[in-house]
């Protein structure tokens, strides 16, 4: 009989998955379903052992013969007499894994016996320490990562994997349990193998390379040789050639929905690209990642390939050249469709001469395309950048993306101007701008730097954010209404100054701010909403 407990039948799935055959198991009621579960798996040879610190050494043994093991202890000060066995195993960096039973989080640090903070309390001498939730909800996925994420670390030396769970008397039973589990596979490749390109291109119906924001030193004609073969989403922040996709993520129809996705840089400022994935349980995600983490958007991780996207993307690309017999396939054709309509649909989505913060951001990106000197633009968070990410076009964007605030939008552009020649351009919100005004209070500021200020007089991104349609106080306390400019700010810190209220001003503006050779910083504020 088996206890059935979803935490505990993924921690043992995933223990065999793995290969971690010796299992080193301490006496306790805490963790009693997790033994039960292990021994009774048939899966692992099992050795009762009372003493902990004993226990953890007998493990480290068996990991010294066998190449790895694993210990089980309850709840309480047991974790802590491993500590020895778990120092040793760090520094000779033996494949240790440590899984601790815990009492429920609102029982720590409340006087109820055999509890202590366990999550990290072997922090100093593991190469991973993870701590399961006991939070209500679907944390299936969640907790197959975390174990995911230990256990493959545990190749470098010893990890911890701590699991919060309920009272024995609290779960049932059951008859049988299915242990089969799919564990992450780490690959640490030194050169891109032909059955690897069979494998995304003959194993693989539908393709598809998904780039987040990353600085990537790959050339442009090499990423539209790869597109002939591979679907590519990618945007400005990590490639120049990007083709926009924002628009039409939200519904993408069965044809234009992956089986494979390769992961690859940082997040990506169209969420809806991985939030339609995510949800779906036949698409495979590999990532790329050259520290080999397993982080990734779409809820799950099939495969990491530790190497860095350079690396990974030259190998496919020299790979690709030097077989004939790869073809494009319907998938890829089916996107280039789909990216054309959408092209088409921006062009069309706003007049010629209306005054938005869309038809602001094309007019700027067109003129830019003429521009002689070198350039470099930064767009503030927030509608900012997603509008880069529609008509941006043929150099890179910088943008906060890390975590995606506003505050130091405009500081940032102003640190990157101070250390370059280059003309610098920077678009942004007024929200973005007003929060970081301090950034012109500045001596060294140069008329390198011009700054379009998108001015609507408030969080315009709040307008098209689902469920406040019906907030009474979305406009004052959730988008911040305001009646703020910039003149005065660009007078008190001596900065050049242009205003526009009309389309045609807007474009003078423009004109201006690109070709007006000065000593001194430029702001053209574009007021949305006056007349």
């Amino acid at each position: 009989m088996f206890y059935d407990n979803e935490k505990v039948n993924l921690v043992v799935g995933l223990l065999k998955a793995y290969g971690i055959k010796n299992v080193v198991l301490c006496p306790g009621s805490r963790n009693a379903m997790i033994v039960n579960n292990i021994v009774e798996s048939g899966c692992f040879a099992c050795y009762p052992v009372t003493d902990e610190r004993s226990a953890g050494f007998q493990a480290l043994g068996m990991a010294q013969n066998v190449g790895k093991a694993a210990i089980v202890v309850t709840s309480g000060s047991a974790l802590l007499n491993v500590a020895p066995a778990v120092v040793e195993a760090y520094y000779q960096r033996q494949s240790l894994v440590v899984i601790s039973a815990d009492r429920p989080q609102e029982d720590i640090d409340q006087n109820v016996g055999q509890t202590m903070r366990q999550h990290g309390a072997l922090a100093n001498c593991v190469c991973r320490s993870v701590n399961l939730t006991d939070a209500l909800g679907d944390n299936r996925n969640y907790h197959h990562r975390l174990v995911c994420e230990a256990l493959c670390a545990s190749a470098n030396g010893p990890v911890h994997i701590n699991v919060p769970l309920p009272n024995v008397t609290e779960c049932g039973m059951v008859e049988n349990v299915d242990f089969e589990e799919r564990g992450v596979e780490l690959v640490m490749p030194t050169t891109m193998e032909d059955n690897l390109v069979d494998e995304i291109f003959y194993g693989a119906k539908r393709p598809m390379i998904v780039i987040g924001n990353c600085h990537l030193n790959f050339p442009a004609h090499n990423f539209s040789m790869l597109r002939q073969f591979i679907t590519i989403l990618s945007e400005p922040l990590s490639d120049p050639s990007a083709l926009p996709f924002d628009g039409f993520a939200d519904n993408l129809p069965d044809e234009l929905l992956p089986d494979l996705i390769i992961y690859i840089g940082g997040s990506l400022v169209c969420r809806s690209i991985y939030g339609c994935l995510a949800a779906r349980d036949d698409v495979r995600v590999w990532r790329v990642d050259a520290d080999g983490q397993l982080c990734s958007p779409f809820k799950r991780v099939d495969r990491v390939y530790g190497v860095s996207a350079e690396a990974f993307l030259k190998q496919l690309y020299n790979t690709i050249a030097s077989r004939p017999d790869l073809i494009p396939s319907p998938f890829v054709k089916a996107w280039d469709k789909a990216f054309l309509a959408e092209c088409q649909r921006l062009d069309e989505a706003v007049g010629e001469s209306e005054l938005s913060a869309a038809n602001v951001v094309r007019y700027f990106e067109t003129q830019l395309e003429d521009m002689p000197y070198d350039y470099h633009v930064h767009y503030a968070n927030s509608t900012s950048v997603r509008l880069a990410c529609r008509y941006a076009s043929g150099h890179k964007v910088y943008c906060n993306r890390g975590v995606n605030g506003i505050d130091g939008c405009l500081s940032t552009a102003v640190g990157f101007a101070a250390s370059t020649s280059d003309k610098v351009f920077c678009v942004i919100g007024d929200l973005s701008f007003f929060y970081d005004q301090n950034a012109l209070w500045n001596s060294n500021l140069k008329g390198n730097l011009r700054i379009i200020l998108l001015n609507d007089h408030h969080g315009g991104i709040f307008d098209h954010v689902k469920g406040l349609e019906q907030c009474a106080q979305r406009d004052i306390f959730v988008a911040g209404r305001h009646n703020a400019d910039a003149r005065g700010i660009c007078t008190q810190n001596d900065i050049g100054y242009i205003s526009a209220k009309t389309f045609d001003e807007m474009c003078l503006g423009v004109v201006r701010l690109m070709t007006e050779e000065t000593n001194r910083p430029v702001v053209l504020e574009v007021k949305l909403n006056e007349e």
